[in-house]
């Protein structure tokens, strides 16, 4: 049953409410009551018990004005009751002009009909009820000699000395206020159960769940989300309750769209943010929802951390580890910094022996995935099935020598952390394929399996070619690049950081003697512009080998003369390297595998594989898989 209160401002209009009670069509459905009071008595009528309010004129206004938990129906004054009005008022009073007072829309445009009616008509509009004596001394200054308006209007005008008729409000007005105040508990009643069943569906779920208004402000949180923030948040800012929620949300506010897979660390542990906005015709309309899971738990002692380092699974090298004095290497830094915090997987280029693993183990070290696993695997050390069930781990029985009760992948061992892939160039395929469905779906499968292991991995990938080169000639998936390259960082080469060369000379030569128990000897001048002098193609692993050669052959153990280092620089073969002079215009490393271009190259260095990988800008391990597949095929 649907309770409606009926406010009556006169006596006679309770037959009128009676009247169209007993004509409504779903009668049986409602259990009306009727009370008969002006707008002072208003405060005297219980409105607990009922679901919606009919009243009209100043007592509609206030109630709407209390902003009460039921819905207020205002009986409105139509055209036909203004008419009659007039009618009655002319006839009974004979005025001159007539004032019109209060709020009704029907008195709009009233005074046209003033040689209809032949008599002059003034509206007044007061603040509220209790302006209405200041109005009727504005309405006798006017000269005015008649008073229309409702049940306060006519008592207010009749103790002023007015001819007054009071409005009255035919069956059609009731009639409509009563349909809207039906669709107004309908449609409060479908919102409340819809509130209700997102309540428990909040309430249910083991994900935290703010919601969060334009402002900031919280406006719906459940039990997860409060357990989070050990207090209640409702109606309280986000940044200063959940602040690390904050820039994934501004973000997804001002941009429109959905910010998902995003990881913070708060309270202790690392989570797994999905913001979305409500977006109602392609802009905002009313905030975002935040959604946040435990990603990984935080080891109260170093007993996780021990035990990564016990397997292997565990990053050594920070930013701090990595020596340079020029700005080139400092602002990629600066860059790798501000890539460790965020999501997304970063695409390490550069060439062979920039130092891109330790980038990679830098960026895990600084990103919130710190304490879990960092796990790195060599794309090209492994033939093409071996390279799969690494990744990807198999049951028991898979494939003949398998380990017996199966093995787990990379992908589930790096659970909660980083994934490192180098040369992932030379990723064949069909591993490209299965790999780009674990970055789409976030689960793994492995060989032999019939179900899926969800997993939650950062993918940090190297390259020393161009991947773009590559898979405009279709050796390398398009779809994949995008996935891995969505934050890119570029290691410079040796020669284009000049400055680096000493410091790093310097580091490598105190490891070197260190590690050996030798006196770390002195380094003559000559030998710092001779290295200035030399491009290093191998980079900074070509100049730590140099180092090595240095201390190995230097006469005497007290001092590294020109002499020494010269030495070092020869090639493995016994040919001297080129000087400064004879070396080319520098020009880019060739760029992919093709057949041709890498049996010539192959042929001008007269067989020699450390020459030809040099030139083609690879690792050896790279050459010689793809001499084997040229052989193969």
């Amino acid at each position: 049953m649907k309770q409606i209160l009926f406010l009556a401002p006169y006596p006679e209009m309770r037959a009128t409410i009676e009247a169209v009670l007993q004509s409504y069509p779903q009668r049986d459905e409602i259990a009306p009551r009727i009370a008969v009071t002006s707008v002072d008595g208003v405060d005297g009528v219980d409105i607990r018990t009922c679901d919606a309010i009919v009243a009209r004129g100043y007592s509609a206004r206030r109630l709407k004005a209390e902003k009460l938990d039921v819905p207020v129906a205002e009986i409105q004054v139509e055209g036909y009751d203004v008419i009659t009005s007039v009618q009655e008022c002319r006839k009974r009073f004979h005025p001159r002009s007539i004032a019109f007072v209060g709020f009704y829309n029907a008195f709009n445009g009233i005074k046209r009909f003033e040689e209809i009616f032949d008599c002059g008509i003034n509206v007044y509009i007061p603040r509220n009820v209790n302006d209405l004596d200041n109005v009727m001394r504005r309405i006798r200054d006017d000269g005015c000699d008649a008073v229309i308006g409702g049940f306060s209007v006519h008592q207010c005008a009749l103790a002023h000395g007015f001819p007054s008729i009071g409005l009255r409000s035919g069956e059609d007005a009731v009639g409509h206020a009563l349909e809207e105040a039906v669709r107004s508990i309908d449609m409060l009643r479908r919102e409340r159960i819809r509130s209700e069943t997102y309540r428990l569906i909040t309430q249910s779920v083991k994900n935290g769940i703010v919601y969060v208004d334009e402002d900031g402000v919280i406006q719906v949180e459940n039990s997860a989300a409060r357990s989070l923030a050990h207090c209640e948040l409702t109606a309280r800012r986000l940044e200063d309750v959940l602040p690390f929620m904050a820039e994934p949300y501004r973000k997804s506010l001002s941009q429109a769209r959905a910010v998902t897979g995003e990881c913070r660390r708060g309270s202790g542990q690392t989570l797994s943010l999905d913001c979305r906005p409500v977006v109602v015709h392609g802009g905002v309309s009313g905030g975002v929802v935040i959604s946040f899971q435990h990603r990984q738990k935080e080891p109260a002692t170093g007993d996780g951390r021990g035990k990564l380092r016990n397997r292997g699974l565990m990053a050594r090298y920070r930013f701090e580890d990595i020596v340079h004095a020029g700005p080139e290497i400092a602002e990629v830094i600066d860059i790798a910094r501000r890539f460790a915090v965020l999501s997304p997987n970063i695409l390490v280029a550069g060439e062979t022996g920039t130092g891109k693993e330790l980038f990679a183990q830098s960026i895990h070290n600084e990103s919130l995935r710190r304490n879990g696993p960092f796990v790195a695997v060599n794309c090209a050390a492994l033939p093409e099935n071996l390279l799969e069930s690494e990744l990807f781990g198999y049951v028991d029985g898979a494939f003949t020598g398998s380990t017996r009760g199966g093995r787990p992948g990379l992908f589930e061992l790096a659970d909660q952390g980083t994934l490192f892939l180098d040369e992932i160039s030379e990723m064949p395929p069909s591993v490209q394929s299965k790999l780009l469905r674990v970055l789409q779906e976030g689960e793994v499968r492995r060989i032999g399996d019939g179900k899926v292991v969800p997993v939650d991995v950062r993918i940090l990938s190297a390259t020393n070619t161009d991947l773009y080169a590559l898979a405009e000639r279709g050796l390398f998936r398009h779809d994949l690049l995008y996935r891995l390259d969505v934050l890119d960082l570029w290691l410079p080469p040796l020669r284009k950081r000049r400055g680096d060369m000493i410091p790093l000379f310097d580091f490598f030569l105190k490891c070197c003697c260190r590690r050996e128990s030798m006196v770390l000897p002195r380094v003559e001048d000559a030998v710092l512009d001779l290295l200035r002098a030399q491009e290093f193609p191998g980079n900074v692993r070509e100049l730590k080998n140099t180092v090595e050669r240095a201390c190995a052959l230097c006469r005497d153990p007290g001092r590294i003369t020109a002499e020494d280092v010269a030495l070092a620089l020869r090639r493995s073969w016994g040919d001297r390297r080129r000087s400064p002079s004879q070396v080319p215009a520098e020009k880019p490393a060739p760029i992919g595998d093709g057949r041709a271009e890498t049996l010539r190259i192959l042929d001008e260095a007269h067989g020699n594989r450390a020459e030809t990988a040099r030139r083609l800008g690879i690792d050896r391990t790279t050459l010689w898989r793809r001499l084997r597949k040229y052989r193969e095929n």
